[in-house]
């Protein structure tokens, strides 16, 4: 992945490409300039690459603009990766709803649909105030189920344009296209925003939305929940002695001997760095403590190798903390019991298991 560093230099500026859109509109708008970055730089008219690209062209995200200005100085290319990272780093904040791409994405459309009604010699006036009054309630915060009404409002609303007036068929039904795919990308990026691109398990946001899922079940099903936090012995000596390339291969070797020991309903997540948490439902306190003990107990009993010379890497051990929830108990204190239990582990020597 290339870096994103802090740079000084101005945003440029692009000159607005030609659009059905009245110079009324588009005085008010960033939104040309945002859909000739996007061609620009060869990227699909996606909810993410809209949310970037209207937000550098609006020129309202100092940081955001620093860095991707900085990016293409260095003659970085924009790719998937890349773009989750300038989202997730300078526009996402934790609290936010993946459903604000698709909101960003529908606002596009609109200004599009509304714009060509307004520059042409026919009268809207019915469909062009339906339409505005549907744009103005779209406002950060909806819910996916109110996302999901405003679609079916657009839609129908679309297809009375269409049975109006012929001219518009074609571009209406792009529109409608458009809103179509947005809603199909609405669970992919509910899902990219919830998965560590390193080791492709649930990251810190997907953990934390399953736990509130699991620790509601647990109440209504009166079952038990135990939480494991892991973490990897001495991974510091392992990036300054091979480097961080054998670093996030050990990552991802972690992560996928996790996952493989574990089944059903139970969830593994890196939580940062190299600490991961195991998400049991409906497992007593025993179960956690032995399954845990055994995923010890497999590491333990590996002898690591570098592909491409044959050094050994040196043994890779764990350390773990187990904790059972208690009812009623706050998340916090959850967690926290069982990251009290796995530094008990590390102060007492390191790969064991503790329990609380």
């Amino acid at each position: 992945m290339s870096s994103l560093t802090v740079g000084t230099r101005a945003p440029p500026t692009y000159h607005p490409v030609t659009t059905q859109l009245s110079t009324a509109v588009r005085a008010g708008l960033p939104l040309l300039n945002c859909l000739e970055l996007i061609g620009k730089h060869g990227l699909p008219t996606d909810p993410l690459n809209y949310c970037i690209w209207y937000e550098y062209a609006s020129e309202k995200n100092e940081a955001l603009n620093t860095a991707i200005n900085k990016h293409i100085d260095n003659n970085g290319a924009f790719s998937q990766e890349i773009n989750l990272q300038l989202y997730n780093q300078y526009i996402a904040s934790e609290s936010e709803s993946v459903t604000n791409l698709v909101r960003e994405g529908l606002k596009k459309v609109f200004s599009e649909v509304i714009g060509a009604i307004k520059t042409t010699n026919q009268h809207f006036s019915s469909s062009e105030g339906q339409l505005e009054s549907i744009n103005a309630s779209i406002v950060p915060s909806l819910s996916e189920a109110e996302l999901e009404n405003i679609v079916k409002q657009i839609k129908l609303e679309i297809k009375h344009l269409e049975s109006t007036n012929g001219s518009f068929k074609d571009q209406l039904q792009q529109a409608a296209h458009e809103i179509d795919e947005l809603k199909s990308k609405m669970a992919q990026y509910r899902e990219e925003s919830l998965k560590d691109p390193l080791t492709q398990i649930d990251n810190r946001r997907g953990f934390e939305k399953k736990l509130k899922e699991a620790i509601g079940r647990a109440g209504t099903d009166k079952t038990s929940l135990c939480l494991i936090i892991a973490d990897i012995d001495f991974f510091k000596k392992v990036n300054d002695t091979h480097g961080h390339l054998v670093g996030d291969n050990v990552l991802r070797m972690v992560a996928a001997t996790i996952k493989n020991s574990i089944k059903g309903k139970d969830l593994v997540a890196r939580m940062g760095g190299e600490e991961f948490a195991i998400l049991l439902p409906d497992t007593p306190f025993d179960g956690a403590m032995k399954l845990a003990d055994d995923i010890r107990l497999a590491f333990e009993g590996l002898d690591l190798k570098k592909k491409s010379t044959g050094e050994s890497l040196g043994k890779i051990t764990l350390s773990f903390g187990v904790a059972i929830f208690k009812a009623s108990e706050a998340i916090e204190d959850f967690v926290n019991r069982a990251d009290k239990a796995l530094y008990q582990s590390k102060n007492t020597g390191r790969n064991r298991v503790t329990g609380q």
